[in-house]
């Protein structure tokens, strides 16, 4: 089989394609031969040089989220040769087969494509679990900083089904269309007056800034940024929200999809022979969506 390898610390030029001997099968797991996959921000720090994302051996496979057809399960398994699949792999979805926990993996519907699905597990079940870590109360304001990223539009979108009054911080008019297509009425970039929220869900490295969280307010960061003194001493909670695992996250937020109230974002596609222009396409600002690798 093929696999993206990362072969050293750097940019783009590190990642090759390399053939490499198919994973074996333990009880309990599945064979997926994977379809697409996608770039994620976690991906390019592990590659990039002096970033808290530390990798402990080359080569190594990179990626955490996988779309695929089922080859090989268990006979009792309820998944099953040629279903569709879907998953959340931490470092190593970027090869053509992979094997899966059976309790990792989601069927994925038929009326999500294979592309569309790939932009799905780590983003939107980081947005997620966030949102369940603050743990709002009704009534209680929300703000999204960086609201038109992956995960920051996936917070948007699932805040305002959960009936949160939410609202977006983003970089310029442009980016506040996207976010008003989702029913988001406020919507603010930084040059402009920013009223006080209840919580602020931060995707963008804003915490250092105090002026529009409510005394004792709350703030959870997917940032790998240090919080402030100044924000801890203000708030009644401010966390790192470290994503984990889960079945039935993800099966959820495939229902929000396939219910149409949340919206799947791709920019472009690659396939696997283009990773280096992908990952260079990724690691520019303002893509309005996932970079998907195909396989």
């Amino acid at each position: 089989m093929k696999a993206i390898q990362v072969v050293d610390y750097g940019g783009p030029e590190v990642a090759k394609v390399r053939t490499a001997e198919a994973p074996s099968r333990n009880t309990g797991e599945v064979v997926v031969r994977v379809v697409a996959s996608s770039i994620n921000p976690v991906d390019i720090k592990h590659m990039t040089p002096n970033t808290i994302q530390k990798i402990s051996q080359f080569p190594v496979v990179l990626g955490w989220d996988v779309t695929g057809v089922v080859m090989e399960a268990d006979p009792n398994s309820e998944f099953k040769t040629g279903d569709r699949v879907i998953a959340m792999h931490p470092q190593g979805s970027w090869q053509q087969i992979l094997t899966i926990a059976e309790n990792e993996l989601v069927k994925l519907p038929d009326a999500i494509d294979f592309v569309s699905g790939a932009s799905m597990p780590l983003a939107s079940v980081t947005a997620l679990q966030a949102l369940e870590k603050l743990q709002l109360k009704q009534g209680e304001t929300l703000l999204v900083t960086g609201a038109t990223g992956s995960v920051g539009g996936y917070a948007v979108q699932i805040a305002k089904q959960k009936g949160v009054p939410v609202a977006g911080l983003v970089r310029n008019d442009t980016q506040k269309e996207v976010v008003k297509q989702w029913s988001v009425d406020d919507v603010y970039t930084s040059e402009e007056k920013i009223p006080v929220f209840d919580a602020v869900f931060d995707t963008a490295g804003f915490l250092n800034q105090t002026e529009f969280i409510y005394q004792d307010g709350k703030l959870i960061t997917v940032s790998d940024d240090d919080i402030s003194h100044e924000i801890k001493q203000h708030t009644s909670f401010a966390e790192h929200n470290h994503v984990s695992i889960s079945q039935n996250d993800l099966q959820h937020t495939i229902q929000l999809t396939l219910d149409e109230k949340l919206q799947t974002r791709t920019t472009a596609v690659y396939s696997i022979n283009e990773i280096q222009a992908a990952l260079k396409h990724a690691s520019q600002s303002g893509n309005n969506g996932k970079i998907i690798v195909v396989f």
